[in-house]
């Protein structure tokens, strides 16, 4: 026990900070509990001070920083290593590898923010306490939003996770505005702290101040949300969730019988629930549920005509994902090109409305970086796919009974992107869709952070959004911030929402103004 403690002591103290904001950062995103929301960078950068006003190298700021974003990643993006194994079929050894050095790179924007921060404390002589923790946040979250990454996320999208209403703001500011607040209320803390052992009353001021406007916001926010319950039209939405898991061994089982066996899936659970109290006017099924070519020239095939069969019989629209193969085009690889595609199939055996292909594809799922430049990158990596990139948000018209509804579609990782979404509201979304498949990626966290990321979109431009996944988490919001019904995760599952909206929803202020998120905060910056 005395040589644990000695070894401890013998850990510089910064680096000790760094570890602790490691594992307070890391725990406050989903699927955790946010409890270090309001805290959790104040160890990293009262480390960081320590070592400014020392005069230490840059690279030991680089260091603490680098410490903080390595472990909080490992801790929040675990499921890398999931994802290596099930989908790259790498050996753990190797897998262990791949999350070790997405760990190592994927957020290194924190210790180069610090990097950055110490570098203008020097060379505009900056002393105050307060403005080093200002600036400390604010450079924080302008990397946070302009770092390329897979998997971009914030702390503000954990308070839509507990409910807590300050993300109600989302529609003036963004998640991203919303993330850049918990920062700053972060900084005053800091400094709140730092002040306690001089000036024990300065201190618990600034403390108290910060709680009171978060608490204002909070309120406000909640305010904010019931403005938007008010709607004037309902329809029912049904989904089916089919729970497919590795798809490479279902088709090794079943062979010549796996398309009709993905087929049969879907179809029983939409046969079910039309047979129901509560059947559905619309019905919503996963990313790429049918698992075969859907475009027009394909409805003869035997399958093809057996699903449009079925949905003449239901007599609804069903809207799903699936593949479009290009009957000209050829990729890098000399095959028919495809593309991840929503189809609207109609009862009349035609289109509702001409499909959607995939905008923001997958990095190294969907294609590969620099493959377009480079094309023999394709034959070096065969198991990357090669998909044909889509031209947008597009907004559809789908025709249901004597109706008709504009939706704004998603496929997977479009809904990631905000500016995405924006697009789909300013040309005309009554409500938003979004069909996910989540199998690769275990049951534990990536599942409900990819839910709440997704929803968060919702509360952005203020209108409902519904997501229907493979295997989980299956659900939907409302205008207002309403959580429904969630799916289970890894189960056969269908549920009919009543989703109500606005046939003119007014725009939020963010999807006027959305596109200069960034820029107000490198003003603010500045």
């Amino acid at each position: 026990m005395t040589k644990f403690l000695n070894f401890f002591k013998s850990i510089p103290t910064f680096l000790l900070l760094s570890i602790l904001s490691g594992v307070l950062v890391g725990t406050s995103y989903i699927p955790f509990k946010g409890w270090a929301l309001f805290f959790c960078y104040i160890p990293l950068w009262v480390g960081t001070l320590g070592l400014y006003q020392k005069k230490s190298f840059l690279l030991k700021v680089f260091l603490a920083g680098w410490i903080t974003q390595f472990i909080l990643t490992l801790i929040g993006f675990n499921w890398i290593y999931y994802v290596a194994s099930e989908f790259g079929h790498l050996h753990w050894i190797l897998s262990l590898g791949a999350l070790l050095l997405f760990a190592t790179l994927m957020h290194t924007y924190i210790p180069l923010s610090l990097v950055l921060s110490v570098w203008l404390f020097r060379r505009f002589n900056i002393s105050k306490t307060y403005v080093q923790f200002l600036l400390l946040a604010l450079i924080l979250a302008l990397f946070e939003r302009v770092w390329p990454s897979i998997f971009e996320w914030n702390l503000a999208y954990t308070l839509l996770w507990i409910k807590f209403p300050l993300y109600q703001w989302a529609d003036s500011v963004g998640f991203w505005g919303v993330s850049t607040w918990i920062l700053l209320f972060q900084a005053g803390l800091a400094y709140a702290f730092t002040e306690f052992k001089t000036n024990k009353k300065k201190s618990v001021t600034i403390a108290l101040s910060i709680f009171l406007v978060i608490t204002v916001l909070t309120v406000l926010g909640s305010i904010k949300g019931k403005s938007w319950a008010k709607t004037d039209a309902v329809i029912k939405v049904g989904i089916a969730q089919g729970n497919i898991g590795n798809a490479e061994k279902i088709q090794s089982e079943k062979k010549y019988q796996y398309h009709s066996y993905i087929r049969g899936i879907y179809s029983e659970l939409t046969t079910k629930i039309m047979a129901s109290t509560h059947p559905p006017e619309i019905m919503i099924w996963p990313e790429t549920a049918m698992p075969f070519g859907l475009d027009e020239y394909f409805h003869s095939h035997i399958e093809q005509k057996s699903l449009l069969n079925s949905i003449q019989k239901w007599g609804i629209p069903v809207i799903t994902g699936g593949y479009s193969v290009d009957a000209i085009k050829q990729d890098y690889l000399g095959y028919s090109l495809i593309r991840n595609a929503i189809f609207y199939l109609s009862p009349n055996l035609k289109f509702s409305d001409k499909p959607y292909f995939k905008t923001n594809l997958l990095a190294f799922g969907e294609y590969m970086p620099f493959g377009e430049q480079f094309p023999i990158l394709y034959k070096f990596l065969p198991f990357v796919g090669v998909f044909e990139k889509g031209s947008g948000p597009l907004v559809a018209t789908v025709a249901y009974k004597d109706k008709s509804i504009r939706l704004g579609p998603q496929v997977c990782y479009d809904s990631l992107y905000p500016n995405f979404s924006r697009g789909l509201a300013k040309n005309g979304a009554q409500i938003i869709f979004n069909v996910t498949n989540d199998s690769w990626y275990g049951w534990w966290s990536e599942p409900y952070q990819h839910q709440i990321m997704t929803l968060a979109r919702g509360i952005e431009i203020r209108r409902p959004l519904i997501r229907s996944t493979n295997t989980g988490i299956s659900s939907a919001i409302l205008a207002d911030g309403s959580l429904l019904e969630n799916s289970p995760i890894n189960e056969l599952w269908a549920h009919t929402y009543d989703i109500s909206y606005r046939q003119n929803p007014a725009q939020s202020f963010y999807t006027k103004i959305g596109y200069l998120d960034w820029l107000v905060w490198v003003l603010l910056l500045v």
